[in-house]
């Protein structure tokens, strides 16, 4: 492994990780509800309680990248695969956080700074998963107003940090070649700010407006959980 001090941005990713983990903490701490973005996505499937609150993260993170643009922010997205593959990894991802009740952010930083122990053995299966090589609107509420502006906040995390680039995340996949560590800070940066919201909320069961959170109860770690998470870090 040799670390490619040319694509190593640690400042950037660090701040980034930072706006991720102030974007799940600020969901948690005001709604009570976990920033998780497939599980987001996956409420607006099928119709039930929260559909607002999920269509309206979702929006916030639609809307970052043109607002990141008109703040002065530069967008680089490098995608070497094909439609094919990239129907297939998305599929992939799709089933893999589905049947392992979570991703990325509902894991590895929701989870983490929860101190959940699914969510390690969850985290530690998607992220060794991805590190084998590859084959050759009328008024708005303040939960809806949180619900946006945490979007908005986790969009703008993702842009700066590098994480929405994918040859940045490949980057820090490539543990066999130039690795590109920048990432990791990402998840240290979202982790050390989200810690003390998550922590907090657990232990008090209320929100800072006094409504109960929403807070996973599972602690199960079980085939399923690993399952997912493998095939969602592949």
């Amino acid at each position: 492994m040799q670390i490619d001090w040319v694509a190593f941005t640690p400042w950037s990713a660090l701040a980034g990780g930072a706006l991720i983990g102030a974007a799940a903490a600020m969901l948690m701490l005001f709604n009570g509800r976990i920033a998780g973005i497939s599980g987001l996505v996956g409420r607006l499937l099928i119709p039930q309680a929260g559909n607002r609150e999920a269509l309206l993260f979702v929006v916030g993170l639609l809307l970052a990248p043109w607002l990141y643009q008109l703040a002065g922010g530069d967008i680089k997205v490098e995608v070497a695969a094909g439609p094919v593959a990239l129907v297939i990894a998305g599929l992939l991802v799709g089933f893999g956080s589905r049947l392992g009740s979570g991703c990325t952010s509902g894991h590895g930083v929701c989870g983490l700074a929860r101190l959940s122990p699914r969510s390690l053995a969850a985290t530690l299966s998607f992220m060794g998963a991805g590190f084998i090589p590859p084959s050759p609107v009328g008024s708005l509420s303040m939960r809806a107003l949180i619900a946006l502006a945490s979007g908005l906040v986790f969009g703008f995390g993702l842009l700066l940090s590098g994480m929405a680039n994918p040859a940045k995340v490949l980057g820090f996949l490539d543990l066999a070649g130039a690795w590109d560590p920048s990432l990791a800070l990402v998840m240290i940066g979202a982790i050390a700010v989200a810690f003390i919201p998550m922590q907090w909320t657990q232990r008090s069961g209320v929100t800072l407006r006094g409504e109960a959170a929403q807070i996973p109860t599972n602690r199960q770690i079980d085939r399923r959980l690993i399952i997912g998470s493998l095939v969602f870090g592949s």
